[in-house]
């Protein structure tokens, strides 16, 4: 999802060696952001579920996580074990070891692409509906484009999305563009390949890669 990764906020927490390791979600992420030029590795643990309590991997336990070998810290930004590193990385291993010893080992999913928004945009007319085309390559399988409209004040935005199999655009309809502001905004985009079905516990959990464009700046009109 494209909010997640844009309003990042110190979340309640609770150590993982607490609860029933079978009941552990995992969600894993190779996520780079051409804004900064860095691509930030992230495994995040919930007890229960995707909704569920974060959790912190407890080292005295003997709980860790890694990414292509190296220990992931608990970072309270992210609400996640978290590693940053220059430039696009698209490929690599999680490795999460849990209070019990159990090991479970995922490889981001192939299939990483980049996107980019189109020359010229830079307005968005509230008052009708409009297909966006961006620059790169149709949607392939397991891969989905998400759009976000957002400005300054709280609840003035707007969430676009697509995983239909081999689109080249998206529709904007004026119902969501309804709570857009008018004036200045600024549109992220995000194409991610994503893998559902990973190596963990019987509460699962997820896997992808997400590739963020420089954003857009854009003038929200009539």
């Amino acid at each position: 999802m494209i909010g997640a990764g844009m309003l990042l906020v110190s979340c309640a927490k609770e150590d993982s060696n607490d609860v029933n390791q079978d009941k552990i979600w995992t969600e894993y992420e190779l996520f780079y952001n051409q804004n900064d030029d860095k691509t930030h590795a992230i495994a995040r643990f919930r007890f229960g579920g995707p909704t569920g309590t974060l959790l912190e991997l407890s080292d005295s336990t003997g709980a860790s996580v890694t990414f292509d070998g190296t220990v992931m810290p608990y970072n309270s930004w992210w609400g996640a074990h978290h590693l940053e590193f220059a430039g696009n990385v698209t490929t690599g291993t999680f490795l999460y070891t849990n209070t019990n010893g159990t090991q479970y080992t995922n490889s981001v999913p192939s299939g990483a692409e980049s996107v980019a928004f189109p020359i010229g945009f830079d307005t968005i007319v509230k008052s009708q509906s409009e297909t966006f085309a961006w620059a790169g390559t149709a949607i392939a399988a397991n891969q989905h484009i998400a759009l976000f409209v957002g400005s300054w004040t709280w609840g003035d935005d707007a969430l676009f999305y697509t995983d239909a199999l081999g689109a080249t655009n998206l529709v904007m309809g004026v119902n969501a563009k309804s709570n857009l502001a008018l004036g200045t905004a600024t549109v992220y985009m995000d194409r991610v390949v994503k893998n559902a079905s990973i190596n963990g516990t019987p509460e699962g959990g997820i896997i992808r890669y997400k590739y963020r464009p420089t954003n857009a700046q854009v003038e929200v009109v009539p």
